[in-house]
């Protein structure tokens, strides 16, 4: 019975967290870096796995225009375990992402790790945001 009553909860979070992915991708998929950078929290910190982190908007818009800059486009994610608890969700997921130079597509992958939080409008903004590349 506890097993069935908490299904429902779960396919909500999940919706949740697939809605902002959603968005999250399109905005990346356009190369859209200042429409991403506002699924991000005002001081939203983010590592792109290379032991730096940048803060707030402006950086993150910034980081973001370097990748589609670099021909990086076509992003995926693949929710492995997502948690809402309150105003506060949070995400495993594995990521793909396209570079393409000079007629040459170089495919990234990799697993993130996101914190977001609902704010006083009523929209999840991503606080913090890592993620790594394998080899």
């Amino acid at each position: 019975m506890a097993l069935a009553a908490s299904q429902p909860a779960i396919a909500q979070h999940d919706k949740t967290v697939d809605e902002t992915n959603a968005t999250w991708n399109a905005a990346f998929n356009k190369g859209d870096a200042r429409g991403l950078a506002a699924t991000y929290d005002e001081k939203a910190v983010v590592s792109p796995g290379n032991g730096k982190t940048v803060q707030g908007r402006a950086d993150i818009e910034k980081l973001f225009q370097s990748y589609f800059d670099a021909g990086v486009r076509d992003h995926t994610i693949d929710v492995v375990s997502a948690k809402r608890v309150g105003n506060v969700m949070y995400e495993t997921a594995n990521w793909t992402a396209v570079a393409e130079k000079d007629g040459k597509k170089t495919p990234y992958k990799g697993v993130l790790l996101k914190v977001m939080t609902k704010s006083s409008d009523g929209k999840w903004r991503t606080t913090a945001h890592t993620w790594n590349a394998a080899q």
